[in-house]
């Protein structure tokens, strides 16, 4: 839950994430990897291994990240403190699972596994998780864990944060996605920005810029 809305990973996302993504001293997360029911990594020789990743009830796999290849790498996410001390207690508390590389298999150190630790996460658990602490909380709106996600994505662009960021934390490839998923929780952006370049020309408001703008300038 903390991951999700705190650093807006999706559910696959957050059930794979390992003590090897994180870097704590810089606040970062690095993103690589996803559980999911969809059985594209190696491809299955055995009969078992074809029957665990073909069809309904499909096993579910760790791979890369769904559209991210091999040589694109990991993304990045800043890690709020907040975050990184449940993480830190969370790992106190409760230890790491460990994974081996195998067959729809990516060596780890992962933060969540099943009830008996027995196994990865797996989708079925989070649900009934899910459903028992809306019941707890007595929550009766339909809600589903991906709105965790949505109100990561929601909190930063409402306070400004530009969208061309947020798209890359979220692994939005194309940051208009992410403006028109998300546009309705920003209508006062274009008069956040009369009030900014008046607060500029007027010289009331001081603009700190990177070297790197003059270059740009230059370029163009």
């Amino acid at each position: 839950m903390w991951l999700m809305a705190g650093c807006g990973l999706r559910i696959g996302e957050a059930c794979a994430v390992t003590l090897q993504q994180f870097d704590l001293e810089e606040g970062t997360l690095y993103v690589d990897r996803q559980i999911t029911q969809d059985g594209e990594n190696e491809e299955p020789v055995t009969a078992v291994q074809k029957a665990r990743t073909k069809g309904r009830g499909r096993f579910h796999c760790i791979r890369q990240l769904k559209w991210r290849d091999l040589d694109e790498g990991r993304r990045t996410v800043p890690l709020p403190p907040t975050i990184a001390a449940k993480v830190t207690e969370h790992i106190r508390l409760y230890g790491t699972f460990r994974v081996e590389d195998g067959l729809n298999r990516l060596e780890g150190d992962y933060l969540f596994c099943n009830v008996g630790r027995t196994n990865i996460l797996m989708y079925a658990l989070v649900d009934r998780l899910w459903r028992n602490a809306k019941k707890a909380a007595g929550i009766a709106r339909k809600i589903t864990p991906h709105w965790l996600r949505h109100f990561f994505a929601s909190a930063g662009l409402s306070k400004g944060v530009p969208v061309t960021d947020m798209a890359e934390w979220l692994g939005h490839r194309d940051p208009r996605i992410t403006h028109q998923t998300y546009a309705h929780v920003m209508p006062d952006a274009p008069e956040r920005l009369r009030l900014l370049m008046d607060a500029v020309f007027a010289m009331e408001a001081e603009l700190h810029l990177p070297l790197e703008f003059e270059s740009v300038l230059e370029s163009n």
